[in-house]
């Protein structure tokens, strides 16, 4: 069975979750990039996956701090 770009990203931010499932996404970020998984940036990579991850901005911190999260629930 072929190991598909989203398959490597679901892996990933599940190994970097967190609180309540949320993952840094500079630590998905590096294991993309060890998975040798092309992007040009990280943030639009994600885009293209809108329909099973949600992203969340914490801009409280400096500079701000982004976070994925595979949404629950649905097929994917």
């Amino acid at each position: 069975m072929e190991i598909t770009d989203k398959d490597v990203l679901m892996n990933a931010i599940e190994e970097c979750a967190k609180d309540e499932g949320w993952a840094n996404l500079a630590e998905v970020g590096v294991i993309l990039r060890s998975k040798s998984i092309k992007y040009s940036k990280l943030s639009k990579f994600i885009l293209n996956y809108s329909d099973f991850v949600e992203v969340r901005i914490d801009e409280v911190r400096q500079p701000p701090v982004a976070y994925a999260r595979i949404i629950r629930g649905q097929n994917s």
